[in-house]
């Protein structure tokens, strides 16, 4: 078993370099307007035409309404706990009423082109975060858009943090998605089988446009902002359009739900950690499709194919490794656990508790907990499970939580259905934490809807502590 003394392969001491931009950021006034459109049916929708953006570019804003409105531009943060900041206000924008949602017969892709209402030129002063944009009509109720502003020219944060947009947009039911047993929801959406394709030239229909940015990620952001962490942001698909983003970080972050990545991402991930940074993914269900991106008419990497068929797909003849499937599966057989240390083992019946194991481990330092402490209903709403024939070398266990799975499934591994989290240290030195639920964020801070399936999982100081933990030993040392 481990202990709380320094293991090999982890980073030296970070070198001190005064308060992190994230810090001084937030000092800055809060607004908690950026909440605006979380609920409800909008009025007005809206896209943008990019999914991230460095300092410097200009990005679209695309709509579709009845009448004047106004648009609200927030970073998402801690601000004394008013959660955003306004950084931007566009008054008396037009939204026009637009022709119905084109929808690919064969595919299932599904596009809005919408007219541009608005370009900006995302100013050199914005600190790199999540951005939302609350467009606010005169009646009725506001909606969001959601970008992100990736790392500028300054030097790289210790700590970089990943958004999950493609699994956002796989969910994605205004028209389309890639599960057609889920509702469409009121924004326009229908009946439809799975599509085969799917694309970013449209709204989320979550969160009146915002994706799954309340439930999965806005509580983690809250958290590590409030700590001033020294964080930048990039989104998952800047791994494959902009590999650069990853230069210069000691530790990448990856919490919520990154279930859809392309081989470019994976590939950009894995070298990166073949030169010793370190990951945590607080998160389950990690790459686990198979995806390509495509260039829509707005620009490159706007669209997602996922077959989620290795005999549909079109590109298996040629391009086997390609193939939108498992990754655990031929033809691509890359099971995630060789990156992760774990991977995906079911959906939940209802949240199951959290059991330690290998408490006197690094991550556990200062919590206080033993061997068999219980932080209550954080396993969900997925969980992942210890492969032990496929996990790298010395992987071990650090929670082992029984687990109820959804009604009709099977352990793929052949024991009870269990719930773990996995530590390991890669040939170059890193370390890669993997907490094996999506429900991590939700244990850090008190933002959002913390239940499912009737469970509650309540804020913990001791899963605040495993956090700062990993980031004072893996990242900005600070906390």
């Amino acid at each position: 078993a481990s202990t709380g003394s320094p293991s090999p392969g982890v980073p030296g001491p970070v070198p001190s370099r005064g308060p992190s931009a994230v810090a001084v950021e937030n000092l800055q006034p809060g607004d908690r307007g950026w909440q605006a459109g979380f609920s409800g049916v909008p009025a007005v929708l809206g896209y943008l035409d990019r999914t991230s953006v460095a300092p410097g570019d200009s990005i679209g804003l695309r709509v579709r309404g009845n009448g004047p409105f106004d648009a609200r531009w927030y970073r998402v943060g801690w601000y004394r706990g008013a959660g955003g900041r306004l950084m931007r206000v566009d008054r008396r924008l037009s939204a026009k009423p637009t022709p119905g949602m084109v929808v690919d017969a064969s595919s299932g892709l599904a596009e809005e082109p919408w007219p541009e209402a608005l370009r900006i030129e995302v100013p050199p002063d914005w600190t790199s975060g999540v951005y939302v944009v609350v467009l606010e009509p005169t009646a009725g109720t506001a909606g969001v858009a959601v970008f992100v502003v990736r790392p500028g020219s300054v030097a790289p944060a210790s700590v970089l943090y990943v958004n999950a947009a493609a699994t956002w947009q796989a969910y994605n039911h205004h028209g389309p998605s890639l599960y057609g047993t889920l509702p469409a929801g009121p924004y326009g959406g229908a009946s439809w089988e799975r599509a085969h394709e799917i694309s970013f030239d449209r709204p989320y229909s979550e969160a009146g446009g915002a994706g799954y940015l309340p439930r999965w990620e806005a509580a983690f952001i809250r958290w590590q902002e409030r700590n001033g962490h020294d964080v930048a942001y990039c989104a998952d698909l800047d791994l494959e359009m902009h590999p650069e983003v990853v230069g210069g970080h000691r530790l990448l972050v990856l919490p919520g739900h990154h279930e859809y990545w392309t081989t470019p991402m994976r590939d950009t991930l894995e070298a990166t950690l073949a030169t010793g940074v370190s990951a945590a993914f607080l998160s389950a269900n990690t790459i686990y499709w198979q995806v390509r991106l495509e260039a829509s008419p707005l620009g490159p990497g706007r669209r997602i194919v996922c077959y989620k068929s290795q005999t549909a797909d079109p590109i298996t003849p040629t391009h086997p490794e390609l193939t939108t499937c498992q990754w655990r599966l031929p033809p691509v057989n890359r099971p995630e656990a060789l990156v992760i240390g774990q991977m995906y083992g079911h959906v939940v019946l209802t949240p199951a508790d959290w059991v330690v194991v290998n408490s006197g481990h690094w991550l556990y330092a200062g919590t206080g907990v033993h061997d068999g402490d219980r932080f209550v209903s954080l396993v969900g709403q997925e969980y992942d499970t210890f492969y032990p024939t496929v996990s790298p070398p010395g992987t071990e266990l650090w929670a082992q939580s029984p687990t109820v799975t959804a009604a009709g499934q099977e352990d793929p591994t052949g024991h009870p259905t269990m719930h773990t989290a996995t530590v390991h240290t890669t040939p170059a030195g890193g370390t890669v934490v993997a907490a094996g639920t999506y429900q991590w964020s939700w244990a850090l801070d008190a933002f959002g809807e913390h239940n499912y399936q009737g469970r509650f999982t309540p804020t913990d100081a001791r899963v605040a502590r495993v956090t700062t933990n990993i980031y004072r030993r893996l990242g900005d040392g600070t906390g």
